[in-house]
């Protein structure tokens, strides 16, 4: 297999058998040298994130056919389960490097069993639900062997990588198991919570752990920004598609449009924020504390734009009816983007002498309670839009405008050029 990336390909590397990220040891645990000058993202992990494109899509596709209290449920464990695959891919990289043959190969089998797990996000539970329990806890035994041969080539990572193998294995485990009980869709959905309980916790608990394998400083936040533009990209496809069935008028377009401008807003406010700030605390200052929270609080986020996606295009595809379930699909998610926004900023600014709540976090708390404001209303499809986008779009400009905004990023610019103390 050839490993190249998407600013160069290294010829010389590819044809070096030796694992680069193995090769040396670091001075203050023993653990594997995985924190290169460099770390760029390969087109592998390129491609592994690109399946994420469709697995969101199915799961929209899910959620807009029947927005039910129980298919919410369902929705909610599935779409927790898609994103910790990618979390556990993701923070493998960013702490061993995308180099080791042990992760290339290990993608390409994650990447497979990713496509059955999409295939499988539509359909009754006791129909699909074997197949994706099968395929994940797959998944999981892929990402349990890829550590396990981190510890064969250096026995010393021992203290951090046994209980992760232990941890994300029982979890596999449980995926299995909850196959069996097909048509008793209540235990199925037990064992997949608690298997994804496992999963959530293992990094928790065994945080202190973490410091001897801190992912990448630059590779990881790269990642997980990616991610997030798979997920604003799913917002225009949700419009693309509520409006197949519609006449390009301007009752049309108008809500198009202002959702469109919605999705801009918010990857305005999502890059705005000071992401680098909680690694690199983890890293100067052994805070693996901020550095988790920064992590888990994207699942919220990237959940809510999903969901907010699908009640955009529904209300496109519905324009000039006033559907309640719609407007609800629309306002809480978008509160909950806001909510988890705020968190993220006061993660990082607490980590600075600058004062956490500053004009952007108010700012931000300000559009979450505006947005349930919303989610009373009783707005049609063409006045809703247009007060998301108000929302949106004027935290937007408040935060991008905002000189805590700045000063957050200098502090960001000044730490990331500072080594990390051996």
């Amino acid at each position: 297999m050839t490993q190249g990336h998407p600013k160069g390909i290294d010829i010389e590397n590819d044809l070096n058998i030796s694992e680069p990220g193995l090769a040396s040891e670091k001075a203050n645990g023993g653990t594997p040298d995985n924190q290169p000058d460099e770390q760029r993202v390969s087109w592998l992990e390129l491609f592994f994130d690109l399946i994420f494109v469709v697995a969101f899509d199915q799961l929209a596709k899910r959620l807009g056919t029947t927005p039910t209290a129980e298919n919410i449920g369902v929705f909610l464990l599935m779409f927790t389960a898609v994103w910790w695959a990618w979390a556990g891919n993701t923070t493998f990289a960013g702490r061993y490097g995308n180099d080791l043959r042990a992760y290339r190969w290990g993608t390409v089998a994650q990447l497979v069993s990713m496509a059955m797990i999409a295939l499988s996000l539509r359909g009754d539970v006791q129909d699909t639900g074997p197949l994706f329990a099968v395929a994940f806890a797959f998944n999981r035994a892929v990402l349990v062997v890829m550590y396990l041969f981190v510890l064969r080539q250096s026995p010393d990572a021992a203290r951090f990588v046994r209980p992760t193998a232990a941890g994300f294995g029982v979890a596999a485990l449980l995926w299995l198991a909850s196959a069996w009980f097909a048509q008793t869709p209540a235990v199925l959905l037990g064992f997949w919570g608690a298997a994804l309980a496992v999963d959530i916790l293992t990094p928790i608990l065994i945080r202190s752990r973490s410091l001897d394998a801190l992912p990448h400083q630059a590779h990881l936040p790269e990642r997980v920004g990616l991610l997030q533009i798979i997920a604003l990209g799913a917002i225009v496809t949700e419009v693309v598609n509520g409006g197949r069935q519609q006449e390009l008028t301007v009752t049309f377009l108008a809500p198009a449009l202002l959702a469109i401008l919605t999705t801009v807003a918010l990857w305005r406010l999502y890059f705005d924020q000071p992401r680098l700030l909680p690694i690199l605390s983890a890293h100067h200052d052994s805070r693996v504390g901020a550095l988790l929270v920064w992590l888990y609080g994207h699942l919220p986020f990237t959940l809510g734009v999903i969901m907010l996606g699908v009640g955009l295009g529904h209300g496109i595809s519905q324009v000039g009816d006033k559907d309640t379930a719609n407007l609800q699909l629309v306002t809480w998610p978008l509160a909950v983007v806001f909510l988890t926004l705020a968190a993220q900023r006061w993660n990082a600014a607490r980590l600075t002498p600058h004062p956490p709540f500053d004009r952007s976090l108010l700012t931000l708390l300000g559009g979450m309670v505006a947005s349930v404001a919303l989610a009373f209303s009783g707005l049609e499809t063409q006045p809703l839009h247009a007060a998301v986008f108000g929302i949106t779009g004027l935290a937007a400009l408040i935060v991008a405008t905002d000189p805590g905004t700045r000063r957050l990023g200098v502090i960001e610019e000044k730490r990331g050029g500072e080594q990390a103390p051996l």
